[in-house]
């Protein structure tokens, strides 16, 4: 075992160790101290912050995978994708739709009630949502970056260089705890959630070795967030006139 962790690359070592240990814990570690009420940033500098991190760790990634010739096809990112690949986005692109179809009857059957209870989970976001062009711009930017990279990092670049050392099974879970972990901690459901949320992606990639799919996955959350959040504050506008 010494000997097979002395033979991997140095640059792979510590980026493979700031993705399992210290990723996870700062995410908990930040979880349980920001039960501590703090002073709202404005939306864009709260988009820059992430955005700011985000872009720092993928400039620290280019150079780890030009130092050890970690090609894009090796993380997931051949074009054209695998033909697994292929049958995954166009599930995907089928799922995507029919949660479209699904949300706007279940939009519509939404009581005034209803409709201020899910405003109050608006609220415990953790990040704001935009309102001007700009913020709606750098909204998506920000949020389709992060679920491309985070993608990356923690399916097409563990797997790439864990699996020879580890195995894929254990590999897997690995990868699946520390980016589940990452969300941080607010309950052993939401704790659990995330991380069983993860393993699935996780496993999705290792059986079609294509991380289109699963990037458009990703990235439909957020999107799909923005335009449930608009959608409920036109319809609470429209309440407030007719009122």
């Amino acid at each position: 075992m010494i000997s097979q962790v002395l033979s991997y690359p140095i640059a792979d070592i510590l980026f493979t160790l700031y993705l399992l240990v210290y990723f996870p814990f700062e995410g908990i570690r930040n979880s349980l101290v920001s039960k501590v009420p703090k002073p709202a940033l404005p939306v864009l500098q709260s988009y820059w912050k992430q955005g700011r991190y985000i872009l720092i760790l993928l400039a620290v990634f280019v150079l780890v995978c030009w130092q050890e010739q970690h090609s894009a096809s090796q993380l997931g990112l051949a074009i054209p994708p695998t033909p697994a690949g292929i049958w995954g986005l166009g599930i995907v692109l089928a799922l995507l739709m029919t949660l479209h179809i699904l949300g706007k009857r279940a939009e519509s059957k939404l009581t005034p009630q209803d409709r201020i209870t899910q405003q109050e989970k608006m609220r415990e976001l953790p990040f704001p949502m935009p309102q001007t062009g700009v913020e709606i711009a750098a909204y998506f930017i920000t949020m389709v970056g992060m679920t491309t990279v985070w993608e990356v990092f923690f399916r097409g670049y563990l797997l790439l260089v864990l699996t020879p050392h580890t195995g894929l099974p254990l590999t897997v879970v690995l990868a699946a705890v520390s980016y589940g972990a990452g969300h941080g901690y607010k309950s052993f459901k939401q704790f659990a959630g995330s991380i069983g949320v993860s393993l699935a992606f996780t496993i999705g990639y290792a059986l079609t070795g294509s991380l289109w799919w699963l990037i458009v996955l990703h990235a439909a959350a957020p999107t799909m967030m923005f335009f449930a959040v608009r959608q409920l504050n036109q319809a609470k506008s429209v309440e407030v006139i007719s009122a």
